[in-house]
This record gives C-alpha cells, structure tokens and sequence, in this order.
C-alpha cells in the first residue's frame, strides 16, 4: 500500500511536545551538573543554553504560526518567548499585586534570556564571540569556554537570576497548561 506523504509529515504538535521532552532534559542535565563542585561554568551554561532554546521553540511549534523551517534552524528564540511567556495570563495571575516585581522580574528575564541566547556558537559571532562550545579569539589570544567566567552570567546566582531559572523550570512543568501569545 504507498504511504501519504501528508501523513508521514509529523504535526506540530508533535514537535512541540518532542522539542519540550529535549528541553526538559537538557535542563535536567544543566541542574545536575549545577550540584557538582568543579565543573567548568561552559557545560552548564551549554545545557541552559539549549534547554531555553528547546523550551522556546516547543511553545512556538504550538501557540504560534511561525513557520517550520524557521523554528527549527534558528537559534534566537528563547528571549522573544521569555518576554511572551512573562505576558501570559497565568504569569500574571502569579504576579497579581506584585507589578513591581513582576516588571523587574520580566527586566531580568529579558536580559538573562539575551545573554543565554548568545552563548550559541551562531548567534552574534562577530559582535559576542564568547559561546559555550568553541574556543573563540580576542586581541590576539584565543580563549577556551572551559577557562572562561562567563561574567554576563553572574546573574544567574542572584536573587534575579534564580527566579529566572525557576521560570524556566515553571515553562517546562506547566506546558499542557500554559499558553503564550
């Protein structure tokens, strides 16, 4: 019997909830790497790095038109989607009373998602060459992830910064339940 192409093509639901499961994965792989003393701050980042990337672009496969070939080769999604997750009903609802915090929190958020966004060897090579996988020149001496302190991202252990990762973490938990745009 010849196979339909229009049903071997899977929908996006199906890369959406595939795209989740990655992102969920990968920011297991990031928490677990996160309780061992010792490990070079790239790794880490390298998993936060996908898992937000995986997390944006599972919603945008599902609560949005953006065309498929796009969602699946761009690697600048995930501060667009924090922005639009931050918007989302339920979000505030949390955030309800709390518009100050809930603006510095999105504040936050916006430039934290940014700066993980970059760290895709893809993303803004030549004006932010610093990435989580491939060493990378500046003034004349090539610098190696393993050995690099990433000092945009020390945010992520403050107060802010940990309400980010939470979000993040809130983003992949509640997927059946929250919806963006």
């Amino acid at each position: 019997m010849p196979r339909d192409v229009a049903t071997s093509v899977p929908d996006r639901a199906s890369w959406a909830l595939a795209y989740i499961k990655q992102g969920g994965s990968d920011f297991e792989i990031y928490r677990l790497l996160s309780s061992i003393p010792g490990v070079p701050i790239c790794h880490l980042l390298h998993y936060l790095q996908m898992a937000g990337e995986k997390v944006a672009k599972a919603y945008r496969f599902r609560d949005t038109d953006t065309d498929e070939d796009r969602l699946t080769t761009e690697h600048v999604a995930f501060s667009r989607f924090m922005q639009s997750y931050l918007g989302s009903p339920e979000i505030k609802q949390r955030y309800a009373g709390k518009d100050e915090l809930l603006r510095e929190t999105v504040k936050v958020a916006r430039k934290l998602a940014r700066e993980i966004e970059k760290l895709a060897p893809a993303v803004d090579r030549e004006i932010s060459p610093a990435n989580a996988e491939y060493p990378w020149s500046d003034d004349g001496r090539v610098v190696v992830p393993c050995e690099f302190t990433y000092p945009n991202l020390t945010l992520l252990t403050e107060p802010g910064g940990r309400t980010f990762l939470r979000l993040l973490e809130m983003a992949i938990a509640d997927f059946e339940r929250i919806r963006i745009y």
